[in-house]
């Protein structure tokens, strides 16, 4: 029943969505160090990495305000700060990779060949 939920993982990245103990989106962080730009208040929080994908309510669709160019990732945070419910789906034991450069295509090509993940 979440208006979002987002595939996320426990990897390096320069960037973190900010989830609490119940894997709801309750900020962001850019670097593991960096200053967290809280949504709203959470007793525990997890920084973890968004694979970019996600699966969304259809109600989300009238709640977008922002105009013109926009990460959906400035939605998913003014919304949970409204209590919007944006949940987390831990994806760690998935395999993902980033296939917008040629030399990422080749490394899945080598781990495909190398057996690294199932087909």
């Amino acid at each position: 029943r979440a208006l979002a939920t987002l595939a996320v993982q426990d990897r390096e990245t320069s960037r973190y969505l900010l989830f609490d103990e119940h894997g709801e989106l309750c900020g962001r962080q850019t670097g593991r160090d960096g200053t967290a730009d809280m949504v709203r208040p959470a007793t525990e929080i997890k920084a973890l990495a968004f694979s970019g994908v996600h699966v969304i309510s259809p109600r989300l669709l009238p709640m977008i305000s922002e105009d013109g160019v926009f990460s959906i990732i400035t939605t998913y945070l003014r919304l949970a700060g409204q209590k919007e419910r944006i949940q987390a789906f831990r994806a760690d034991e998935y395999y993902w990779r980033d296939l917008g450069k040629p030399e990422h295509v080749l490394q899945a090509q080598i781990d495909v060949a190398k057996q690294r993940l199932q087909l």
